[in-house]
């Protein structure tokens, strides 16, 4: 078993979003992922997509949405990101999947001596809300006011993820004789645009995590992320447009 990630495939079957508006690198993306990922993956491998996987706002418009993905080879790990407005609860999630996708929300799942948490994470500390571009170009393509500051709401969703990963940190640890190494999965870095300890890298340290795959980050705030070694971790952006629409695999 191989394990790759891809982070924001941003699909939107049911409500076609011209995706190129954020750039003409994104134009046919999803064909040039599939098409990636057919060269790539086998029935036996993985492939995380870490979050905002649809444009979708309800159930019934994000089901071609999961329907393509499930049709990629292996088994599929999801998250929820920013952007996923239709995902509402785990339960209600797995029940629309096919059964070759697995989500986690603070939750663990073992494959093959390989462990998986997963959650959607949140802004750090220290970091502006808007570091997402496609957050930022839709609200100047709308003409709207892209915020900055960093709100007590904030601070609160940012503990409640952390309280979360730890949820699923715990869930794992629980089953530490199943598995030789621990992946953690989130959408947004774990760390803000100065690579400041937060708790989710405090998390990471504790629980001696070996890799930890996020997304988020688009056109020029790929620039920020943090790719490499923090202690014992492996850390690596996965978002569709810093790897060229090509999943990276996991050195495991």
């Amino acid at each position: 078993m191989r394990v790759f990630a891809l982070g924001d495939p941003h699909l939107s079957f049911a409500k076609p979003k011209p995706m190129h508006i954020f750039g003409e690198h994104w134009r046919n993306h999803a064909d040039r992922i599939a098409a990636a990922w057919s060269a790539l993956g086998t029935p036996d491998d993985v492939l995380i997509l870490a979050g905002d996987l649809s444009w979708a706002m309800r159930a019934e418009d994000v089901r071609p949405d999961l329907d393509w993905i499930a049709r990629l080879p292996g088994r599929k790990l999801i998250i929820r990101g920013n952007h996923d407005y239709w995902w509402h609860s785990l339960a209600k999630v797995r029940a629309m999947a096919d059964s070759s996708i697995i989500p986690l929300q603070a939750t663990c799942f073992v494959l093959e001596r390989v462990a998986f948490v997963g959650t959607r994470g949140w802004q750090c500390p220290g970091d502006e809300p808007s570091t997402d571009t496609l957050e930022r170009q839709e609200a100047l393509l709308r003409r709207e006011k892209v915020r900055r500051e960093y709100t007590a709401q904030d601070r609160k969703i940012y503990l409640r993820e952390v309280g979360r990963l730890r949820l699923g940190l715990e869930a794992a640890r629980q089953r530490r004789s199943e598995f030789d190494k621990l992946v953690v999965i989130l959408h947004y870095p774990p760390m803000n645009a100065r690579h400041e300890p937060s708790g989710f890298t405090e998390l990471l340290a504790e629980y001696d995590v070996d890799w930890c795959v996020y997304g988020h980050l688009h056109g020029a705030a790929i620039a920020t992320a943090f790719n490499g070694q923090l202690g014992r971790t492996r850390l690596q952006l996965v978002s569709a447009d810093s790897l060229d629409f090509t999943p990276f695999q996991l050195d495991l």
